[in-house]
């Protein structure tokens, strides 16, 4: 039983740990592609660097993502199945917010698929398939505030703020770069492109940020009680420690 909620919490571990960082690489990767869409060079940095750098951050955060996402449907606390990349929003366990992430998950795969192969697709057809790298985030950033356990965390608030704040910014400069021929249809970006991560910021505060956010979601046919760990007397809210769950089934037993 010991190892099997160790082995429980090390998966916890490992995959809120590459979630996290696969969100920042995600943001990384959507500001340097801003950048070299915009030809921005750094001390007459060559822009080519930009797009090595670019594919690089994208090849590594899809292997981030693959790492959270096995260890999530191997993690025996949320019951997922191989199944879940097929129908994520079926699933028992925050269905909407699951289904959020496997949805980024494939559009990232299409992504860096035709990206690899683009020598083969026309200009068109790549830039309108790259241009879901800005939905890729957002629904990002939905999944991970709705389905984390620690999203109320301090650290995990500072790698949310962060991941938007590298995204407003790159956005924008493109914006800025951009220079409409209209200048109401610069205004309209400018609104646009606020109106994303300011609901983000809104439902964050709202909701995923306060403390017993994931206690609204449970197991079929289960009671799940989360206890509060205290870590060398500070509250957990400083803390990334998973938290200590037990569950019931309805006769009460525990399992």
């Amino acid at each position: 039983m010991m190892f099997s909620v160790l082995g429980t919490q090390i998966l916890w571990y490992v995959t809120r740990s590459s979630g996290l960082l696969a969100l920042l690489m995600l943001s990384a990767t959507v500001a340097l592609g801003v950048s070299s869409a915009q030809k921005a060079k750094i001390r007459e940095v060559p822009r080519v660097y930009f797009a090595d750098l670019h594919r690089s951050l994208a090849l590594f955060a899809l292997v981030l993502l693959s790492v959270h996402i096995f260890t999530a449907i191997v993690d025996p606390f949320t019951h997922l199945g191989w199944t879940t990349a097929f129908d994520p929003f079926k699933r028992s366990y925050r269905p909407l917010y699951l289904g959020l992430g496997i949805t980024a998950f494939d559009i990232v795969v299409a992504i860096v698929a035709t990206s690899l192969l683009r020598k083969h697709l026309s200009n068109r057809l790549w830039k309108a398939i790259h241009l879901g790298s800005y939905l890729v985030w957002f629904l990002a950033m939905v999944h991970g505030l709705g389905t984390g356990t620690d999203s109320h965390f301090r650290f995990a608030l500072f790698v949310y703020g962060l991941s938007l704040g590298i995204v407003a910014v790159g956005l924008w400069i493109r914006i800025l770069s951009a220079k409409p021929k209209a200048l109401v249809l610069r205004f309209v970006a400018y609104a646009l492109i606020a109106l994303a991560p300011f609901t983000l910021v809104l439902w964050g505060l709202s909701g995923p940020a306060k403390a017993g956010w994931s206690k609204r979601f449970s197991l079929p046919q289960t009671t799940i009680r989360t206890k509060s760990t205290q870590v060398h007397g500070s509250s957990n809210s400083s803390s990334l420690a998973p938290p200590t769950t037990e569950i019931y089934s309805d006769d009460g037993t525990s399992q």
